[in-house]
């Protein structure tokens, strides 16, 4: 275990960013937890860590901005992502939903499953903690307590599922990066992700977005930042489908640095998708 190379990921254990870099990495790797997005950074930008998974999008819940402020500051490249299914079951050691005085979980958790919560368990208090994981740990400990979370959850912790999928939306995915300090190779399914800062003049974003259309490129996502530097100015993170070296991407990116102030290749780099799995 100590000759493996380390992974720091967003705990505690059993989160959903634990099992997503169990899908990346395997059970088998030196996967370690520590308690924020920015610590993971820390351990990889520190060499502690050779690779660091965290959170950078919720189907539902948009961007997770400290990844994306973080991703702005760092000279780390994205190595990969991982895009996981979230299933949010009642995990419980109690008998019945009647004996649960409590279920817990993180607010996203909550929000995500209130439909299910209103019409199934309208008399038991809801509480929001800092996880799934540790709300699943607090249920453990306690019969009385419900926690909602995942199945990785409930088998970590020994706790029943009393009802699956409580979740609503068939569209719950969150995407995690990969960071570290590589540039990997191309894969089947390859995505490239940059940042851009433009310059002060009338139609700089028209301008700037030109080079991809007219290349015809899949640009999948584009979102504003505060640059942290000046005031309301703001740089701009790009996602394109494809490889970085791919002549249309490379001309592409070649073009748009005549036009912006600035351009960043954040990474060119493999997207591993589970599969929705039967529950």
């Amino acid at each position: 275990m100590n000759d493996l190379p380390r992974v720091s990921y967003l705990g505690p254990e059993a989160t959903f960013t634990h099992e997503a870099a169990i899908l990346r990495f395997g059970e088998g790797a030196a996967l370690t937890p520590v308690q924020s997005i920015d610590a993971v950074f820390d351990d990889v930008e520190g060499r502690r860590s050779r690779w660091g998974v965290v959170p950078i999008e919720n189907a539902i819940e948009g961007t997770v901005n400290i990844t994306l402020d973080r991703l702005l500051g760092s000279s780390l490249l994205v190595e990969g992502e991982i895009r996981l299914p979230i299933d949010i079951h009642l995990l419980t050691n109690a008998g019945s939903i009647e004996q649960v005085e409590r279920i817990l979980s993180h607010p996203h958790a909550v929000a995500q499953c209130r439909r299910w919560l209103r019409a199934n368990a309208s008399g038991v208090k809801i509480e929001e903690v800092l996880s799934t994981s540790l709300a699943a740990k607090m249920a453990a400990e306690d019969p009385k307590l419900g926690a909602l979370g995942s199945r990785l959850a409930a088998d970590h912790y020994g706790l029943k599922i009393m009802e699956e999928k409580l979740d609503s939306e068939i569209i719950n995915v969150t995407r995690f990066f990969v960071i570290g300090t590589e540039k990997p190779e191309r894969a089947a399914q390859s995505k490239t992700s940059l940042l851009f800062g433009l310059k002060n003049e009338s139609g700089a974003l028209y301008k700037a977005l030109a080079p991809i259309a007219e290349r015809e490129l899949n640009m999948t996502k584009i979102e504003s930042r505060p640059s942290r530097k000046v005031a309301w100015e703001y740089v701009f993170y790009m996602e394109i489908d494809g490889f970085a070296e791919d002549e249309a991407i490379t001309k592409g990116i070649s073009e748009l640095r005549n036009l912006v102030d600035f351009v960043r290749v954040l990474g060119s780099y493999p997207v591993l998708q589970r599969v929705r799995e039967a529950e």
